[in-house]
């Protein structure tokens, strides 16, 4: 790509994002504190529900969520869990790891500059409606996760992030929303990467910031995993809308004969889609 009629050069902008980065002058997401402490008890062979509980009972709205979250349909039982102790206990201990990320990953998607907050949002929303879907995929059709799977959606596209949080000091590039798609169509993968291996991700899930790029790749003789969940929760959640990809032909996309699921299963799209919005609930 050149430079646009506003003399703005794609290519310069890709190597001043990349120097930045290098030299830390790009304020990373992180997670909040309470969830980092969180997951430090968690992966302590010696820690208990309680010590949990005390954690993350000290930040209201990481309890609200991950109470809501054990009520949603991935763990809804016969009664609603009304504390934190009853939602760890329902979601389980090794399990609620994946839980506190996923109701965490919203902390992510801000910035103080009102100029790419509404862009941050919707990728956020987009990102929810993703990891739902790819949520109640892995429920239906694997025996991996949902959890997991739910991450996984969620965080495949957060090298969109410091891009876009770059893009702030290009005005024409915020204005120009087209181009800064191109961007972040370009760039994110390798970013994402990255964000997902500084903040020691499962392999697995680092995996699913190339799902887009490797949409037709037959991969056969590997079992069904979380790059098949997310490819196939983008598709879905993508027909929905007006986004390029609704002209995809699913015969066409692995993921779904691997997943077992019919490329002319409407039906079955539609009660999905309406099983993953109520999980999605849960995140906000």
């Amino acid at each position: 790509m050149n430079k646009d009629e506003s003399g703005f050069s794609p290519q310069a902008f890709a190597k001043t994002l990349s120097e930045d980065l290098k030299a830390n002058r790009i304020a990373l997401p992180t997670l909040p504190d309470v969830a980092l402490e969180a997951l430090v008890v968690i992966n302590d062979i010696e820690s208990s529900v309680n010590d949990l509980v005390k954690i993350i009972s000290r930040d209201t709205a990481l309890t609200a969520r991950l109470i809501r979250y054990a009520n949603s349909p991935l763990y809804r039982g016969v009664n609603p869990v009304s504390s934190i102790k009853q939602a760890i206990t329902r979601i389980g201990f090794q399990k609620v790891k994946s839980a506190v990320y996923a109701v965490s990953m919203h902390e992510v998607f801000h910035s103080p500059n009102k100029a790419i907050e509404l862009r941050m949002e919707r990728l956020w929303m987009h990102s929810v409606k993703i990891g739902s879907t790819a949520a109640t995929l892995a429920k239906t059709y694997t025996d991996l996760d949902p959890n997991t799977a739910l991450v996984a959606g969620l965080v495949q596209n957060v090298g969109q992030i410091p891009i876009i949080t770059k893009a702030a000091d290009y005005p024409e590039l915020v204005e120009n929303s087209k181009l800064l798609d191109k961007l972040l169509s370009k760039l994110h993968g390798k970013l994402g990467q990255n964000l997902l291996r500084l903040w020691r991700f499962d392999p697995a899930i680092v995996a699913v910031t190339r799902a887009q790029q490797e949409l037709y790749s037959e991969r056969d003789d590997e079992p069904v995993d979380l790059v098949d969940l997310v490819q196939a929760a983008n598709i879905l959640t993508q027909e929905e809308s007006d986004q390029p990809q609704t002209a995809i032909d699913r015969d066409r996309v692995p993921a779904f004969a691997r997943l077992g699921l019919p490329a002319d299963a409407v039906s079955q799209s539609a009660a999905m889609l309406e099983s993953s919005a109520a999980v999605a609930t849960a995140l906000f």
